[in-house]
């Protein structure tokens, strides 16, 4: 990431002289600097207590791993951050038109899991009398650094990403995949798990894979001059894993009730009965899927000083719940923007939100908290953060 924020400066730099050179040619142009820093962290069942325990150590106690339910119920955490440095650059009295360019390094890591499951591992078997699906399990682990640059006009943009893949974790299970137990000492498991590693490297330039997308947006306003919407994609495309990834596939199913005594006294045998339906079956071939892209819509409706806005957004092959929202935002006469909002989905169930913004002539400053209830780590479920800095050269 460095090298990316190097090479950034750079280019900054290399900008800045030839805005100053037109200058004395009399071409006025603009360059506007984005940053924003995003950080979320969620769970449909568990409190924000139980993530600070399992990250900075300390004990769980019953109160921390949420509430109980059916054990078929489909539940979901994860973790995401994104930092992002851009700029767009274009002429005076032409500001809905010009390029951009930036650079990126989005992390997520995510789980899909039943109830069942979850309660198994933190909770034990006792309870459990049932077959525990297994179908709908499915996590991801990644880091990537992306280069976006491109297009933008008055009503859309049009644009490329390339990815450098640092980390590419996946895992999912067949659809009927299960465990079962029938008692506390009798238990079924049928699993055909396929999970893939690619890990980061020592190599600088040669990562584990890359990627190639599309970004486009497009806003228009309706003949109410009030109320505008925008449809937007971003990193639609192919992703290129390379020969250094592992792709490791379990097929077993077994019964398990206890152990005979001739197994108890011949432990070579034992040992070799057991790991015999555990092993899993590699391979390195490269692997090629669609890119984790992001669609996004979005509709407002401006009156006076209110905004009012509602959309949804979905990330592909995150175990993302796709997430609807609504909120509004009010600015006041004191360069102030005020602002709440309701929303569902993601990693998480409802989030109630708030924002403030500082709008100057060239300064852009605003924070957004994604729960507020998450600042009570024993209450909320989901807390994240958005910082965005803008600030315009001429």
């Amino acid at each position: 990431m460095k090298y990316l924020t190097i090479l950034f400066l750079i280019l900054i730099q290399i900008k800045c002289y030839s805005f100053n050179r037109d200058s004395t040619l009399e071409k006025k142009n603009k360059v506007e600097v984005f940053s924003s820093l995003f950080s979320s962290i969620g769970s449909t069942h568990l409190p924000i207590n139980f993530f600070n325990k399992i990250y900075f150590g300390g004990f769980i106690e019953e109160r921390d791993k949420g509430n109980s339910s059916s054990i078929t119920k489909t539940q979901r955490s994860g973790f995401e951050s994104d930092m992002n440095f851009r700029v767009n650059i274009y002429q005076d009295n032409k500001e809905f038109s010009g390029w951009y360019f930036s650079i990126q390094n989005k992390t997520s890591i995510a789980g899909k899991y039943s109830q069942g499951l979850y309660d198994l591992i933190f909770r034990g078997n006792e309870e459990l009398n049932q077959q525990i699906p297994l179908g709908n399990t499915g996590f991801h682990s990644r880091n990537h650094q992306l280069i976006n640059f491109g297009k933008y006009y008055k009503k859309f943009s049009l644009g490329l990403v390339i990815g450098n893949i640092l980390q590419e974790y996946n895992g999912s299970f067949e659809e009927n995949d299960f465990i079962n137990f029938s008692d506390n000492y009798k238990w079924n498991l049928v699993v055909n798990p396929n999970i893939s590693f690619a890990r980061n490297t020592s190599n600088i330039f040669k990562k584990n894979g890359n990627s190639l997308g599309l970004n486009f947006s497009y806003k228009d306003k309706l003949k109410n001059k009030n109320f505008s919407y925008e449809l937007g994609i971003k990193n639609l495309g192919l992703l290129l894993l390379h020969s250094n990834i592992e792709t490791i596939n379990y097929d077993t199913s077994f019964s398990y009730s206890g152990l005979s005594f001739d197994q108890l006294t011949n432990i070579t045998n034992l040992s070799s009965e057991i790991s015999n339906g555990f092993e899993p079956y590699f391979s390195s071939n490269r692997i090629i899927s669609t890119t984790p892209f992001e669609i996004k819509f979005n509709m407002v409706y401006s009156i006076n000083n209110l905004e009012i806005y509602a959309g949804g957004f979905h990330r592909h092959n995150s175990q993302y719940l796709p997430k609807s929202y609504m909120g509004f935002n009010y600015k006041s006469q004191k360069k102030l923007i005020y602002g709440s909002h309701l929303s569902y989905g993601g990693y998480n169930k409802f989030q109630w939100g708030l924002n403030t913004t500082y709008l100057t002539e060239k300064v852009n400053a605003q924070i957004i908290v994604q729960n507020w209830l998450g600042l009570i780590p024993s209450l909320g479920r989901s807390f994240g953060i958005l910082l965005n800095l803008n600030w315009k050269i001429r």
